[in-house]
């Protein structure tokens, strides 16, 4: 899923300058990618995982690592090609 239009086909006037590469990621095992590295946990939330920032909250993966953002919503972050990310529901669990 692409948030935002690609420059596919167009060339940066100079080589380096004033290209955004798209960013590829994860967001609960489902690929997405956007040429925006700046994002808030809660817009990730919202734009990729389509939840309610208010009953979730987003962690990155980061190999065995997990860097939780709960409480920490509206903090600007960077996101980079290959991130993974998880979104947690901070709901009652439901038991089987």
């Amino acid at each position: 899923m692409n948030i935002e239009p690609s420059n596919v086909g167009s060339e940066a006037p100079h080589p380096g300058m004033g290209h955004h590469h798209e960013i590829h990621f994860l967001v609960d095992g489902e690929p997405f990618e956007t040429n925006q590295r700046d994002w808030t946990p809660s817009e990730i939330i919202k734009t990729f995982g389509d939840k309610d920032p208010a009953a979730h909250y987003l962690v990155r993966i980061e190999g065995h690592h997990r860097h939780s953002y709960e409480g920490k919503g509206n903090e600007p972050i960077k996101i980079h090609d290959g991130e993974k990310f998880q979104i947690v529901s901070t709901g009652p669990t439901p038991v089987s």
